[in-house]
């Protein structure tokens, strides 16, 4: 599988807002939440959370940062989906493009490819 562990982590820990309840969601300790949050800050080079009694408050360089893993995140899956499709899933038929004729006259297509929509003005 195709990740970084340390884009994972780092949105478990903002997501369930301390590093406990992402150690608990994620099956691992605590010390190796912080250890993988330590070593993602050292790597950009900045803090990325304030840490108080258990509790964690983004940075602003965690807020922009989490912007950025969370796209990481979503083409990790895309690209794992793309080159490790689940054997088990049912694939449907291939769907033609559903063609729109427009007021001005013009077309679109609109079709949909895994979970993203795309929409060709003609």
């Amino acid at each position: 599988m195709l990740e970084d562990n340390r884009i994972r982590i780092f949105l478990a820990v903002v997501d369930c807002g301390s590093f406990t309840a992402a150690a608990v969601r994620l099956h691992i300790t605590q010390p190796a939440v912080s250890q993988n949050i330590a070593e993602l800050e050292r790597i950009l080079g900045v803090q990325l959370m304030d840490r108080a009694r258990g509790e964690i408050a983004l940075t602003e360089n965690g807020r922009l940062f989490e912007g950025y893993a969370r796209q990481i995140a979503h083409w990790y899956d895309v690209a794992n989906k793309a080159f490790n499709p689940d054997p088990l899933a049912i694939h449907p038929k291939a769907v033609e493009p559903v063609r729109l004729r427009l007021d001005d006259g013009s077309e679109a297509e609109v079709w949909a490819s895994g979970k993203d929509i795309h929409i060709e003005l003609k």
